[in-house]
């Protein structure tokens, strides 16, 4: 069987490469440290794009409520700091402590999150931290500030794709500033692209939000000319012409006709919708020269019909890509009933698939915290990275409280009763909005007098009957 490959390519197969040495290239070409994202609409290139994404995000409404939607869920999610197993009091002390230092830094925690979850709608977010030595010697964190995904210029990566820094330029003096990957909390959305800057949720939607904002003009102009209609005014310019007057004293006469279209059309808010027409009207071919019923210069159509099939096509078409940027975004949810459409069980299927992105994205946002933040700290401290304690987030599931409490009435029924300390009570209480139930210490003497607690000895025999005289 002859051979598929050259001789070089056999040559090359048929030698040894350690299993610690990385062969291949990333497939991002880098210029300079610019990035060839191969992007041919100049509206997102370079330094556009950022601007393109800021005027969705400010104008398109669906993608604004979508976005804060997605940032809002994930700032709600509690997290905690767990020790690793088996590592006893060392280990708890020293989660308590990084609990402490990470959840009271300058900027809040839950800011923190948000700020990083861009990267699913940007394509990456970038972070600063600055530690601080604390009052105990223990080195802190001091704060975590956002780096605008717009003042990142250039990548420093290596031939692998590993980012190693980027260069900020300042917005205040065009300086550039070098920001150490070290100094980072980064998170990248890479599942579409190995560039450094991602592939975000923004600019799948932008060719349907650049549709919907067009479609939505049409439609306030559409509705302004059907509401008000185009003015039309008639003025006998050739029969005043035709009696010798002056161009003067034409606009003269007619200064008030066309004075109100003029005004008429500033206070619309639309740019040249009036019309002055000649009112001489067109006369017949036969001798007598009989006029019609047809002015000179006549126009017809100057209003569309709201009743007609234009401005429902048109609002149709809105509603569909309305639609389609929620689906980019998974929160079609927020759709449900405008139609007068939809249900309940559609409603939680769609909200419960929506939490499974957060979560996902959650986990993300995990990962990079415990690399760049908590890893940090373990460097800058000295710690033993044996103790090196677990990030948690809190898994986003909506849960109604009639659910719950039907789940527990069916295991109470199954056999497994609640015990009057089970952490479930409190959870309960928590979704009610009532507070903690409180935990009462008693007095085992007051326990024994109550039934809650048996007495430290047996109990006393009653009296013998036979020692109490009898009444007589």
């Amino acid at each position: 069987m002859p051979e598929l490959l050259d001789s070089n390519l056999v040559t090359v197969r048929t030698q040894r490469v350690s299993p610690t040495k990385t062969i291949g290239v990333g497939g991002t070409a880098v210029y300079g440290g610019y990035v060839d994202n191969k992007e041919t609409n100049p509206k997102l290139s370079g330094e556009a794009r950022w601007r393109t994404f800021s005027d969705l995000l400010a104008n398109v409404s669906i993608v604004a409520s979508s976005v804060r939607y997605y940032l809002n869920l994930l700032g709600k999610a509690s997290w905690s700091v767990v020790p690793p197993k088996d590592s006893g009091k060392a280990g708890e002390d020293l989660a308590e402590l990084i609990d402490n230092i990470l959840f009271n830094s300058n900027t809040p925690w839950a800011q923190i999150v948000r700020r990083a979850g861009t990267y699913r709608t940007h394509g990456y977010s970038a972070q600063e931290w600055t530690a601080m030595r604390r009052e105990d010697g223990v080195i802190g964190l001091l704060d975590v500030e956002p780096r605008a995904q717009w003042t990142i210029e250039r990548w420093d990566i290596d031939a692998t794709g590993t980012v190693h820094g980027v260069v900020q330029r300042s917005p205040q003096t065009s300086e550039e500033i070098y920001l150490p990957r070290t100094r980072l909390v980064y998170v990248v959305d890479d599942s579409l692209t190995d560039s450094p800057e991602g592939l975000g949720i923004l600019r799948h939607v932008f060719p349907t939000a650049e549709r919907l904002q067009k479609l939505e003009a049409l439609e306030v102009g559409g509705f302004e000319t059907d509401l008000e209609g185009i003015p039309v005014a008639k003025a006998p310019y050739s029969v005043m012409r035709s009696q010798g007057l002056k161009d003067t004293e034409i606009a003269q006469r007619v200064a008030t006709v066309e004075e109100f279209i003029q005004n008429r059309t500033k206070q619309s808010g639309r740019k040249a919708l009036g019309l002055v027409l000649d009112s001489l009207p067109y006369t017949g071919l036969d001798d007598a020269a009989t006029p019609t019923a047809q002015s000179q210069w006549s126009m017809d159509l100057l209003s569309s019909n709201a009743s007609g099939t234009t401005l429902t096509a048109l609002v149709t078409s809105i509603q569909r890509m309305n639609r389609e940027i929620a689906r980019n975004f998974g929160t079609e949810s927020l759709l449900l009933g405008e139609n007068g459409g939809g249900s309940l069980a559609m409603a939680k299927d769609k909200t419960g698939v929506f939490s499974l992105m957060v979560d996902s994205s959650l986990a993300d946002i995990r990962w990079a915290l415990k690399r760049d933040l908590i890893d940090s700290l373990f460097i800058l401290n000295g710690w033993d990275p044996e103790l090196k304690p677990d990030l948690r987030p809190e898994k986003l599931q909506h849960r109604e409280v009639s659910e719950v409490t039907s789940a527990l009435d069916d295991m109470a029924r199954a056999g497994a009763v609640l015990d009057r300390e089970d952490p479930a009570i409190n959870a309960v209480r928590e979704l009610l909005g009532l507070p903690e139930q409180i935990e009462v210490v008693m007095d085992p003497e007051d326990a024994a007098l109550v039934g809650n607690a048996p007495s430290d000895g047996p109990e006393e025999e009653p009296e013998d009957a036979d020692d109490t005289p009898e009444a007589e």
